[in-house]
């Protein structure tokens, strides 16, 4: 499945940065009903209000 890296941010920092949650090319729902916006290698998963997870996927091992 590849490394993963995981960052946890606040939504404001990424708000600031002008990210746009709209854009994702698909989604994933896992075991849990956790669902993750994914884009190419990217992965982003809001879990309060004020928090997101966000997983890099490096696929090159």
């Amino acid at each position: 499945m590849g490394d993963l890296t995981k960052v946890q941010l606040e939504r404001l920092i990424l708000v600031r940065a002008k990210f746009n949650f709209q854009y994702f090319t698909s989604i994933y729902k896992n075991k849990e009903n956790k669902i993750y916006y994914l884009v190419y290698n990217f992965a982003w998963m809001e879990f309060s209000d004020q928090h997101v997870l966000i997983v890099k996927r490096d696929r090159s091992r």
